[in-house]
């Protein structure tokens, strides 16, 4: 089945050893999570066509963060875009005592200048599903962007059950570039950028193509091999088993729709919080959200089941 001076020495020290302290406290059981990341532009086919995206050690979507509730996480980012400033916005993420840390550009911080470091480091202080993304201009867009699962603290357990979980970052795609559109966008007259053309599931989309073709026969064959960037994400699961679906909307304009064919979900989080468990058939994500469902894969393990992501909120057609 189919389916990241010297005479004010000593007052000084004093300052500077209970800084260390105080954020260097950790509470029981907890760790420190540490990450080194360079974000720059690359060439890459999100949608089988070369763009050029914004990575994260040369990957896109970035890097996915896993920590658990009560863990300190320390991001030392340097930016190596050459002409333009960063930060990273946490999304989700309450930031109780670090606001210096909420990478919202010239409100919590500067921005992280070219060739420059900034050490991110903040408490995930409660369990859930979120991501992270640029917060400058139109860098999210751009595709900076990555998971940030948090587990709940060791020892602690979800208060529903699965055997193993899937994590699915959904964002839309423009084949123009971020600078034309965020210019058309400021421009007088203003420059609507129109509708993206493709949707992607991390970070992987088809363009003028479709893997489901044979269901409709007024769209193309997408060729793939498999090894493209593009190449269609596979969730591969073992029958009768119970799998978290993690679901996250990175989307700049689009509200979409989630299913899986022949498979009810059972909505067991938003946005970092538990919710009383219900069945649905799909559900729809803004952006910004998050969601973890529970699927049961009791259906026929010979079949493969299709992952339908579709345009709710905007015109249906985007690819």
């Amino acid at each position: 089945m189919g389916i990241f001076a010297e005479p004010f020495l000593g007052p000084f020290l004093v300052i500077f050893f209970v800084l260390i302290s105080a954020f260097g406290a950790l509470s029981e059981g907890s760790k420190i999570r540490h990450h080194r990341w360079e974000v720059e532009y690359m060439f890459w086919s999100p949608d089988c066509v070369e763009n050029v995206v914004m990575g994260i050690n040369h990957q896109f979507p970035g890097p996915t963060i896993r920590a658990n509730a009560g863990d300190t996480v320390v991001v030392e980012l340097t930016n190596k875009l050459h002409t333009e400033g960063v930060v990273i916005h946490w999304h989700g993420i309450l930031q109780h005592g670090t606001p210096w840390a909420d990478g919202t550009a010239s409100i919590s911080q500067c921005a992280i200048n070219p060739g420059e470091t900034f050490v991110y480091r903040f408490v995930v202080d409660k369990a859930g599903t979120f991501f992270y993304h640029g917060h400058l201009g139109m860098q999210r867009s751009a595709g900076l962007y990555g998971s940030l699962i948090v587990d709940p603290a060791e020892g602690e357990k979800e208060p529903f059950h699965y055997d193993e979980e899937i994590n699915l970052l959904l964002s839309d795609w423009w084949h123009q570039s971020v600078h034309r559109q965020e210019v058309g966008l400021s421009s007088i007259p203003f420059r609507w950028i129109g509708e993206p053309q493709s949707l992607l599931i991390n970070g992987r989309g088809q363009f003028n193509c479709s893997i489901a073709a044979k269901y409709n026969n007024t769209l193309q064959q997408c060729a793939l091999k498999g090894s493209e960037q593009c190449a269609p994400f596979i969730l591969r699961v073992l029958p009768n088993k119970i799998y978290r679906i993690r679901i996250a909307s990175t989307t700049a304009l689009a509200s979409l729709n989630f299913a899986i064919g022949n498979h009810k979900l059972l909505v067991v989080e938003a946005d970092g919080n538990y919710v009383q468990p219900f069945l649905t058939n799909d559900i729809d994500i803004y952006s910004g959200e998050a969601y973890s469902v529970l699927i049961n894969t009791d259906q026929n393990p010979s079949e493969n089941y299709w992952v339908s992501v579709g345009v709710r909120g905007r015109q249906p057609n985007t690819p």
